[in-house]
């Protein structure tokens, strides 16, 4: 790896269930326009593992919305663009969720399909056993139906303790997708962090995101640091239920 990475993570493309993560179609047709000319995207993060080369800008997606398949791939191969999908494998093929089939297609077209756990609940609120389970789960039901085990974890919320690491390399996953801001400056780190794209990263925004500064970059992981504190004091359901009345919602990620 000679460079260090942006690693973008996306949610729902064009409608989802919580706005704020929800990129409008146009607007991601321009964002991966302007990562194609960067000559970003051409590997994805499995890949840049496995030794390819690591481009400018890598491009994953949290939770397995229809989205991903139905506008998001499409645009990606359109541009010859690779990304990974972490999915909820209890989710798939529930109302408004890829399903297996569409996953397989996904997969054998190049992206990479990875663990988001099996339920979507915060791996800092089950026990060890709990959590264990979850990471078993979600591995053990990629494989068997794409052929493939997961060997990235992306913990829901970017929830996690300092132990997850060292469990999820004990069952399987070579590296852990986090919600933290940052760039992906050592090639052996087990912690990656990634830059998230919401709906407010229009036009210029998004290339300053993807781009980052070292000043923006510091100023990103202040606000995230402030979150993860309103997180901790207000615990994880009265937070939710704060966010989704702020964003005029009926619940939140």
């Amino acid at each position: 790896m000679r460079t260090a990475p942006a690693i973008l993570m996306y949610h729902a493309v064009g409608a989802g269930a919580d706005p704020y993560y929800t990129v409008a179609a146009g607007e991601f047709r321009a964002q991966l326009d302007w990562v194609a000319r960067q000559g970003g995207a051409r590997s994805s993060v499995a890949d840049v593992l496995a030794g390819a080369r690591a481009p400018v800008v890598l491009i994953t997606f949290d939770d397995g919305h229809i989205s991903n398949y139905e506008r998001a791939f499409p645009m990606l191969l359109e541009r010859g663009l690779r990304a990974e999908f972490f999915v909820n494998t209890a989710h798939v093929g529930q109302p408004g969720f890829i399903d297996w089939g569409q996953l397989r297609e996904m997969a054998e077209a190049g992206m990479s399909i990875q663990s988001h756990g099996h339920t979507h609940r915060y791996f800092t609120a089950m026990t060890s056993a709990e959590l264990r389970e979850e990471l078993v789960r979600s591995r053990a039901l990629i494989g068997e139906k794409l052929g493939t085990p997961a060997t990235l974890l992306a913990p829901p919320g970017g929830r996690m303790d300092a132990h997850l690491p060292a469990l999820a390399a004990e069952l399987g996953y070579v590296r852990v997708l986090a919600s933290q801001p940052g760039l992906w400056r050592r090639p052996d780190t087990d912690v990656l962090p990634r830059l998230a794209v919401t709906a407010a990263h229009r036009g210029e925004a998004f290339i300053r995101l993807a781009a980052p500064g070292r000043g923006r970059l510091a100023l990103a992981r202040l606000r995230y640091g402030a979150l993860a504190a309103a997180k901790r004091a207000l615990g994880d359901g009265r937070y939710e239920r704060v966010r989704a009345s702020l964003l005029g919602q009926d619940g939140g990620e």
